[in-house]
This record gives structure tokens, sequence and C-alpha cells, in this order.
């Protein structure tokens, strides 16, 4: 009674509990919260490394790798290099040097909450999950989509590339300060956590929400970490039931060991945390090296532009000079410009060429298009030159092979002495090009087709070209030796009598 009226005239006092050190949060254990977590990754070094993470391309500390083939990809890349690939479709063609390249959300539930799910249904919540992702950001946006069940508690890790409707990388305009992140937070728990039996985390509370690699580190393994030690049981009354002594100390050790493992996939995670920030540094160092080579390969091609503007300054300058100059050594001075010019103008562009090459021209000397056409008419000339010698030579080459080939019907060996061979080889290899040389000591009669129509003449000189393959040692291929034997069979039919003579000699 005394209590209601004082609350009438005091009010009732009811003390907020984060001012006094205590929380409004429920306790673990009976916790069902919609946890989601995004963060930014600048630098495609560090967007590689996360998706090595994120599709298990390097080893992971806090995954089973037993249970690495219960990961589901629902969408996007299924490797790092096709991740980079669909990053590089997407990516607009001018980027801010701070720009943030990905976003990479993490999204789960309180791990009892979890748990109490079921496989079936907390996948049902991922994939919905998942679903309000890409009418956030786009589909099209998604690099890649990963249920991990291969950790403590199931999450789904989601990278994608965040372009605004603009098509431009803009990750504060898609995520925002903490008054977006927070209005963020209560949409997704209402159209999606809701749906799943999961609230909202408590807004404005002095909880320090962790970044993503904390989180993720810690959310999964360490959520339900507890050190307190099982009691002994004492069973019904004192005696049904009962735990003896070492099967109470077997229990305490299965605890410590589960304890024990939990606190060393923790530190895992650390460790790998710290290999993955030692590879972002390698990928850093890498893109800056790149950098720096990129400026230097600009200041070498800005020297250069600059080099050229001074020396196209330097002969329009000296050029006007000339042509103005009325000296008793006008023409020394002309012919040495001249040649100055000449050895620089490869390098000048071609108005200012033009511009010289009047000067010269009115001055009565030449100028480099001149001077580049008489070249050009020299080089016609001498190769016209050597081309008319090549035709000479190759034709004295045939006309004398056309007196071996008057011959030819009035004997099987054509070239009966070693100077003759080589006699007609050397013919052979005037009247022909290297490549039409090659082939016909391959077989191929057509090769001289310019040289002779007549077959039995072609077979007798294949047969002395085959001679020097063998005597060369040059290698021949099955078909050749079939077309040698082809040309030696033609040869002897039109000389049976020899052939005859030939057997005579052998008996």
């Amino acid at each position: 009674m005394m209590a209601n009226v004082v609350d009438a005239v005091m009010g009732k006092i009811e003390p907020d509990q984060r001012k006094n050190g205590g929380s409004l949060r429920p306790p673990k254990g009976s916790r069902s919260f919609a946890i989601l977590r995004v963060g930014k990754i600048s630098g495609m070094g560090k967007v590689a490394a996360a998706a090595q993470h994120n599709l298990r391309e390097r080893d992971t500390a806090n995954a089973r790798p037993e249970d690495r083939d219960r990961n589901i990809h629902l969408a996007g890349a299924k490797t790092t290099d096709e991740l980079m690939k669909l990053w590089q479709e997407r990516a607009p063609e001018k980027i801010r040097k701070n720009a943030v390249h990905a976003l990479e959300y993490v999204i789960t539930a309180s791990p009892e909450k979890m748990a109490a799910m079921g496989q079936t249904k907390s996948e049902d919540y991922l994939r919905d999950a998942l679903t309000w992702l890409e009418d956030k950001h786009g589909a099209e946006n998604i690099l890649s989509a990963v249920i991990h069940n291969d950790e403590t508690t199931p999450h789904l890790q989601v990278m994608l590339i965040p372009i605004d409707e603009r098509g431009k990388l803009n990750a504060r305009g898609l995520v925002g300060g903490k008054a977006q992140l927070s209005a963020m937070q209560t949409d997704f728990a209402e159209r999606v956590g809701r749906k799943h039996g999961l609230d909202r985390g408590i807004e404005r509370s002095n909880a320090r929400h962790e970044t993503i690699k904390s989180f993720y580190g810690r959310a999964t393994a360490v959520e339900n970490l507890s050190f307190d030690l099982p009691e002994r049981a004492t069973g019904r009354l004192g005696v049904f039931g009962r735990e003896t002594v070492a099967e109470h100390h077997e229990r305490l050790s299965q605890a410590h060991t589960e304890t024990l493992k939990t606190v060393t996939v923790g530190f895992g995670e650390e460790l790998d945390e710290k290999d993955r920030q030692l590879e972002n540094k390698a990928y850093e160092m890498d893109d800056l090296r790149l950098q720096l080579a990129d400026t230097k390969l600009k200041l070498e091609a800005s020297e250069a532009k600059h080099i050229a503007e001074r020396d196209r300054r330097h002969v329009l300058e000296f050029a006007h000079g000339v042509a103005d100059y009325e000296g008793d050594d006008r023409q020394d001075l002309i012919a040495r410009f001249q040649k100055d010019y000449l050895a620089k103008c490869a390098h000048l562009p071609e108005e200012t060429l033009g511009i010289v090459d009047g000067l010269l021209e009115g001055m009565g000397a030449k100028g480099f298009w001149h001077i580049e056409q008489d070249r050009i008419a020299e080089e016609r000339k001498i190769s016209d030159r050597a081309e008319a010698a090549e035709k000479a030579r190759v034709s004295h080459a045939i006309e004398r092979l056309g007196a071996w080939e008057a011959r030819s019907p009035d004997q099987e060996d054509l070239a009966d002495t070693a100077e003759g061979t080589r006699e007609v080889l050397g013919l052979l290899q005037e009247a022909t090009t290297d490549a039409q040389y090659d082939r016909f000591r391959q077989g191929d009669v057509r090769a001289i087709a310019h040289i002779t129509d007549k077959p039995l003449f072609a077979a007798q000189l294949l047969k002395i070209v085959e001679y020097d393959n063998f005597a060369k040692g040059y290698e021949t291929s099955g078909e050749t030796k079939n077309l040698m034997s082809d040309a030696r069979d033609l040869v002897s039919s039109h000389f049976p009598d020899d052939r005859e003579r030939d057997y005579e000699n052998e008996r």
C-alpha cells in the first residue's frame, strides 16, 4: 500500500540498466537475433585475398576440411579468377584512388537460434537473405555468394561490387554512415529476420558491433565458449545414477578438451587473419610497384614528348633563320642545316616536315620528302637490277640443263661421273629457289615444272638428288622414299635393255 502511494507521488523508478553497467540484451542461450555485418574492401589485392578465403582456396583455421563439401554455392564466381573477371566486367573505366572496390556481407543469426532452426530452415533463411541483397544491390553486381556449413555456426558470405544507378563505384552511397546502416539493419530484420522468427538487435545500444574479420572468427567459434566445470552427478536420493569419481573425471576431461578445441579455433582464426593481412600487404606492394612502373612510363613518355617539342621548335626556328640569312656562306649554312635536319626529321610531325621542306626547296635545296623519294627510287633500281640478274641466272641455268635434257633419252644414268653429278646439282640449285629445291629433294617433281615437262628427265634428276641426299645424310620420310622408288621404276621402264644387261651382269 505504502509503495503504491510513493509511486503515485514520486513516479515509478525504472533504472536504465545500460547506464548502470547492466544490459537490456537477453542472456545467452535465449537470443534469437538476425545478424548482418558489412565490410568495405579497398584494393584489388584485398579483394583477391578475401575471395580466396570465402571460396576456400586457402586454408581456413576455423573451418572443418571434412565438411567443406557441405558448403553451398548460391551465386556468382566459384573461383578467385572468375570473381576478378566478373569485377573487371562490371567496373567503370575511371576509378578513384580511394575507391571501395567491393562490399563483403556476412549474414547469420544467434548461434543457439541457428542450431535450433536446423539445416533446412537455416538455409531457407540465408537464401532469403541473398534475395534481399540482390534486391538492394542488384543481382548482376553479386560477385560470389556462399553458405559456409563447415564452421560452428552456418552463415552466408557475399561479395559484391558497389555500383550505383549511375554506374559508378559508390560504397558510401549504398551503405552510408551510422544512420543508413541502422536503417539497413531494421529493414533486414523486418523483411527477412521476422519471417524466420528472428529479432532485430537492440537499437542504439552500447554494444559495440564487431568488424567482419573479428566477428567471423569469434561469433562462430567463441559464442558458446564456457569454462564452467560440470558438477558430479549425485543421482536420485544420492544413490541411484550416482557418478563415480572416474566417470566424473572422464567427463571433466571431455569438457576441457571441447573448451580447448574452441579456444584453438579462435587462435587459429587470429593466425589466419594475420596471414591474410600479410598477403594483403604483398598484394598492396605489387599494386604499388605497378603504379610506380606506370608512373615511370608516363614520365618517360612526357619527357620524350618534351624533347620532341623542343627539337621541333629548334628546327623551325633554325630553318627560318637560314632562309633569312644573306651572308656569303649561305650555301654552306644551308648544307649544314639540311644535314642536321635530315638526321632529326624522322621524329618530327608531318606538319613540321612540310614547313621545313618548303623552306629548303625555296632555298634551292632538297627536303626530306624529295630525298626520301630519291632513296626509294634508288632502292627500286637496285631491286630491279637484282631481280633481272636473278632472272638471267635462272634462265642461264635452265638453258644449260637443256643440254642434259637432250641426252636424257639415250642413257639411264644421266650423269655417270662425279663431275657431271656436281654440275647437274649446281644447275638445279641455281634454277630453283630454296623452297623449290627443298620440295624437289623430297620427291615433288612439280617444283621444277619451270625447268622441264619431261617426266623421264625429271625422274633422272630426282635420282641424282636422291644420291646427294644419301651422301649428305639428309633424312627422308617414308613418303619421300616411295616417290624416289617410283622415279627409279620410271627410269628403268624406259631402259629395258640396260636392265636385262644388269641382270646378266648380276648372274
